[in-house]
């Protein structure tokens, strides 16, 4: 899938889902954003993404100056990906949509406390995930703060 060179409208909103509204792209963002995965076989493993299907998102991502792609210096046949600061400004979204899932997914395992948090400091939530992400700590934030 490429960005249309012609777009629908002039809506913001289909402008961002021209480059990240399908099933793959912010799974991808997720695992460079806040799980620091960086190579081609470490994204969405549980999601099981077939790799002509990641290779186009990751591409479109390039194009998009969303992510960059540099050659491994000790595994020569593969390549490094992660965020340009344009990736990084979609980490609230991430965030937010991830938020929002912990609130209404009651398949998915999380501390009550952490719950009612999202509800009464949804801000200072959103900025210590956020700050955790960016210093590499989420997983551990995650275990931690949300009980994932």
């Amino acid at each position: 899938m490429t960005i249309p060179a012609k777009r629908r409208s002039e809506c913001p909103i289909s402008f961002g889902l021209d480059i990240f509204g399908d099933k793959w792209t912010l799974l991808i963002m997720r695992d460079i954003l806040l799980f620091q995965r960086s190579h081609f076989r470490d994204f969405a493993p549980k999601e099981k993404i077939a790799t002509n299907i990641l290779a186009d998102r990751l591409d479109r991502l390039e194009k998009a100056h969303i992510i960059t792609k540099v050659r491994d210096e000790k595994l020569k046949n593969q390549y490094i990906y992660g965020a340009t600061n344009k990736g990084w400004h979609l980490l609230p979204v991430v965030i937010e949509i991830m938020l929002w899932g912990l609130q209404y997914d009651t398949a998915t395992p999380v501390n009550e406390s952490y719950l009612a948090r999202i509800e009464t400091e949804r801000d200072t939530v959103i900025r210590e995930a956020i700050c955790a992400a960016r210093r590499g700590e989420f997983l551990e934030y995650r275990q931690k703060k949300m009980g994932i």
